[in-house]
């Protein structure tokens, strides 16, 4: 098979494997609208408090595994395979809470979904930036986050509408159509080199560059060679992330980045979204406001990957806390006129535009690019171990806690309470990326491991006549 175009074949096989990300983006959403339903009485499944804290917090908790078991089955099966059984693990979960006749089946089919979307988070990243050419990379990069929205958009456009079958019947579409592309699209050569199928790694990189000569297709793969061989002569360790400055450095900016996501409430407010909309209790509907909030969620990333290249991930950062830590305010300052017994019914474009500001401000900003950072941060033999320690423990973990217990403290102390903690950590954020961030702009990564590593002379790269000043 061709596909037309100079680079058919490989953005074919993004496009096919991104279609797992947008089966995982519908778990993360799916309690906006469902948790409404599972709480009203007479559902089939009376949801307490406590329970649908439990339903919306635990596909966090399984993501916080994933991307340990993501990273032991990418070397083992591969980068395709692994994809697969995330999805299976995926279509597994929508089964269970499919058959679900009790809570505790809720509880199991929400950390599978959790589970493989933590395998999804590894898998994905390794696979599109293993068989894109560097000119594309970043751009074919950003269709992870671009997917997940769409599934979490899913979520919110027919949630409201559509029972709990059918919705979970929708769910099933984004996973079957990938299962129907699996077998069209090709195994990594990066893989296929570390296994020594060098056969079968030519036939994979001469169909993605469809239009490269044989010749080009060649020199191509002897560079993937030299640097396969490099890569498995460095094996990375635990011991590696701590005993230089330069990446327990670059591991604490990771992990503080990672967690900022989580601390700036992004999971709360998405799994939470319409039940959020409904305890403001505006005159305008929570679902249209819930669509209108996901169809925000879908532009915004859009706008990063040009905004990020004219001013830069650190500036970009900058920007993004400062605009979060407003919304978040606004946020708690609309929650606390509620709670001192003011009539806001009539203000329904205040949480709106809160709500919509907010998730602008996350997706230029700390959305993609607090694992951007993270891919400069390190050399790579040991980028595996420290995203997984990332994405799991600082980021998921801090997520699954975060969402479990929102409603206690939105009981105890007043939803406006959650808000503006939420606010104090966004500008917390603020301040670490002002004074602690560096600035990569223009910089090797050599350089910038170079600079965590406090090398004389290494501050002073970005002040060269030659610097490139835009970030890729």
């Amino acid at each position: 098979m061709k596909l037309p175009g100079k680079r058919g074949n490989l953005y074919f096989s993004v496009f096919a494997a991104n279609l797992a990300t947008v089966s995982i983006g519908t778990h993360y959403s799916w309690p906006s609208p469902m948790l409404p339903k599972l709480t009203a009485q007479g559902t089939f499944l009376h949801l307490n408090s406590d329970e649908a804290s439990w339903v919306s917090s635990l596909n966090a908790l399984g993501t916080s595994f994933g991307p340990f078991l993501g990273g032991w089955l990418i070397d083992r099966v591969g980068r395709r395979w692994t994809i697969m059984l995330a999805v299976m693990i995926n279509l597994l979960a929508w089964i269970v809470l499919l058959a679900a006749t009790a809570v505790w089946h809720i509880y199991v089919g929400r950390l599978l979904g959790g589970i493989s979307g933590g395998v999804l988070i590894v898998g994905i990243p390794v696979y599109v930036a293993e068989i894109a050419q560097p000119e594309v990379r970043g751009a074919v990069g950003t269709v992870l986050g671009f997917s997940l929205s769409i599934g979490c958009y899913i979520e919110f456009c027919f949630g409201p509408y559509v029972s709990y079958s059918t919705l979970i019947y929708l769910n099933f579409l984004p996973a079957c159509l990938f299962l129907i592309l699996f077998t069209l699209y090709p195994e990594s050569p990066y893989y296929l080199i570390r296994k020594n199928d060098i056969s079968s790694a030519v036939k994979s990189l001469t169909w993605l560059r469809n239009s490269d000569s044989p010749e080009l297709v060649l020199n191509e793969l002897e560079r993937m060679q030299e640097e396969v061989h490099k890569c498995m002569a460095e094996k990375a360790r635990f011991s590696d992330l701590v005993k230089t400055r330069g990446n327990r450095k670059g591991l604490m900016i990771s992990c503080v980045l990672a967690a900022t996501q989580q601390l700036s409430g992004i999971n709360v407010v998405l799994v939470y979204a319409q039940s959020i909309f409904i305890m403001a209790g505006t005159s305008f509907s929570s679902s249209v406001s819930s669509i209108i909030v996901g169809t925000f969620l879908v532009v915004g990333p859009g706008l990063s990957f040009p905004l990020t290249r004219l001013f830069g991930i650190k500036n970009m950062l900058v920007v993004s806390a400062a605009g979060m830590s407003i919304f978040q305010v606004s946020f708690g300052a609309f929650f606390y006129c509620i709670y001192r017994g003011y009539d806001m019914s009539t203000y329904w474009w205040w949480p709106l535009i809160s709500f919509v500001g907010y998730i602008i401000t996350y997706c230029v900003g700390f959305g993609p690019l607090a694992f951007t950072v993270m891919g400069e941060m390190f050399p790579t033999n040991i980028k595996g171990l420290a995203s997984a320690i990332t994405t799991g423990p600082a980021c998921w973990f801090l997520g699954f806690l975060l969402t479990l217990y929102f409603n206690d403290i939105s009981q105890a102390l007043g939803s406006h309470m959650a808000f503006f903690l939420f606010a104090i950590f966004c500008f917390l954020s603020f301040l670490f990326t002002i004074f602690i961030l560096p600035d990569t702009r223009g910089l090797t990564l050599e350089e910038i491991l170079e600079l965590l590593n406090g090398k004389p002379g290494a501050r002073n790269y970005k002040n060269r006549p030659d610097s490139i000043r835009p970030t890729e």
